[in-house]
């Protein structure tokens, strides 16, 4: 029976026939009726509003929610367990201070280095991508976005062959040679007496040669560019620029997507030079698809992908269209960054530098040479220095979020002895920075300490610089093989300025707070408004 009906019969149970006692039970009945429309209403009003919360921090101010978690953290911590009477709206509060916090109407962030592989688990669970990330990237059909876990692990199959070990050295001509390619433009710059190099613009110029190269068998040579390809890379921070606006604004994530190139480049001229990349990504995949020729299937990304076993509804033109952005835009500028951070860090940290110095001379006995992966693969300090960058200053911002797709996940506090339950369905997540700079995990965790890598292994624990489990970064082997490439050779050749004579890099008006350290996520870390970036003045 209703609450309604039990209301109107208790006359009845109660033995009385008062018409007053019945008038009071039909109004009962109205306004619990007209409770749940006002609960009903409220949660639809509650749900899209609280949303607003992070809104505000990542459109009003700019990608600033990234500081938010990390004090929210300090200020709050813990949960209740879902809410049985609303699957949509866990009744999650916010009780105490600690590793766990409900971040918005739908998600749970946890940092708690011990409960990454909980969140990013193995094969042996299966978790979906939430939508949004889609949305930000501009990419719905790409395989990093989709949100079905068996889809996405057919996809990621017929990619990952390209990123093994094993192929990332069949790339190393190509990553050596652009490095040859960016030793000639530094030399340029250093004998004309030219202002300090961005290096930034440089490194990449340097990886979107790489990776163009590697998915398409042809490049745009931005390396051979006086300005290293300045407008197009203006281009693609605008574009990270609006991810936000894209999640809070759904309207306008599709109608970024679906607006003719000419007139994108009509209403924003400054986005002209990635709408032609776009229309040569897909115009190359295009012509791939037509070769007859038969040893192409090995040769780059888009052949592998057009010859794998995906069904034909995977290699049309507009799925292709997002997995080509996708790469691209996830081997150019994220690995940029890092690499540029370390230049940083390696000129600002002198004892540091010598030590790495010390190291490569050994391993690589003429300074002229550019290394060999296996000359720089081994080096345990050098390898520290990398990871160390990579803590510091991860290449890619956003949270690593994920949907439990048929487990729930159980955290227990060790502090309190309370268990949390998220069931499946809703998001959890974690945050590359956040656990990077967690001080019970990393003494001194904004310091540059290389040699804490070597002195406690069990550090690799925290580690989240390309996210972990079936969905983790597939790039990490070319990633790290071009920083290993790109900072052996720069730091064989050249030494930190001290007013000597020969090869030296000095830093130009840099600081880490201003031009280093992420100042805004866009998926992708900016530096501070204003900031011209890491200038440094080479000198020969």
């Amino acid at each position: 029976m209703s609450p309604s009906n039990i209301l109107l019969h208790l006359p009845t149970v109660l033995g009385s026939g008062s018409y007053d006692f019945q008038h009071l039970a039909r109004n009962g009945a109205y306004l619990i009726a007209a409770f749940l429309i006002v609960q009903c209403l409220g949660l639809a009003i509650y749900r899209p509003l609280t949303h607003w919360y992070e809104g505000y921090y990542e459109v009003w101010l700019g990608g600033q929610y990234f500081k938010r978690l990390e004090q929210l953290h300090k200020e709050y911590g813990g949960f209740t367990v879902l809410s049985p009477g609303d699957e949509n709206i866990p009744s999650l509060t916010l009780a105490g201070k600690g590793p766990i916090v409900r971040i918005n109407p739908i998600e749970v962030h946890y940092n708690d280095p011990e409960f990454i592989d909980s969140v990013l688990p193995g094969p042996g669970r299966k978790t979906n991508r939430h939508p949004s990330l889609a949305k930000k990237t501009g990419t719905p059909a790409s395989m990093v976005t989709t949100v079905d876990h068996e889809i996405h692990r057919q996809r990621r199959a017929a990619l990952s062959n390209f990123f093994s070990t094993a192929s990332i050295r069949q790339l190393e001509p190509i990553i050596r040679s652009t490095m040859a390619k960016m030793l000639e433009r530094l030399e340029e710059t250093a004998k004309a007496g030219s202002p300090p190099v961005q290096i930034h613009h440089v490194f990449k110029a340097c990886t979107s040669d790489v990776i163009t190269k590697y998915a398409f068998g042809g490049c745009f040579n931005f390396m051979n560019r006086r300005d290293f390809g300045k407008p197009y890379f203006d281009a693609t921070d605008l574009f990270f620029g609006l991810n936000h606006i894209m999640i809070f604004f759904p309207w306008f994530a599709v109608l970024v997507q679906n607006t003719p190139g000419w007139f994108v480049k009509t209403l924003m001229p400054t986005l002209s030079e990635l709408v032609d990349k776009k229309s040569w990504w897909i115009d190359r995949v295009r012509e791939i698809r037509r070769s007859p020729n038969p040893d192409r299937v090995k040769s780059t990304i888009f052949d592998g992908i057009l010859n794998s076993k995906l069904p034909p509804e995977d290699k049309t033109d507009s799925r292709l269209a997002s997995e080509a952005q996708l790469v691209i835009f996830a081997g150019e500028g994220t690995t940029a960054f890092t690499l540029t951070a370390a230049i940083y860090e390696l000129l600002a940290n002198p004892p540091v530098l010598e030590k790495l110095k010390a190291e490569l001379a050994a391993a690589i006995p003429d300074e002229e040479s550019i290394p060999t992966f296996a000359q720089v693969d081994g080096l345990p300090y050098f390898n520290a220095v990398v990871q160390e960058v990579i803590r510091l200053h991860p290449g890619v911002m956003n949270r690593q979020m994920r949907v439990p797709a048929d487990q729930p996940v159980v955290y227990k506090d060790k502090r309190s002895g309370k268990e949390y339950v998220v069931p499946p369905g809703f998001l959890v997540s974690v945050s590359p920075l956040c656990m990077h700079m967690n001080p019970e995990v990393f003494d001194d965790p904004y310091g540059f300490r290389p040699q804490r890598w070597i002195d406690n292994p069990k550090l690799a624990r925290a580690f989240l610089g390309f996210s972990r489990g079936t969905r983790s970064c597939l790039g990490m082997n070319l990633a790290r093989r071009e920083m290993a490439i790109v900072l052996g050779t720069i730091f064989r050749r050249y030494d930190l300025y001290h007013g000597q004579p020969g090869r030296t890099l000095e830093l130009y008006d840099t600081e880490r707070g201003r031009d280093v350290d992420a100042n805004t996520d866009m998926i992708i870390p900016i530096p501070a408004k204003g900031s011209k970036g890491v200038r440094v003045r080479v000198r020969c």
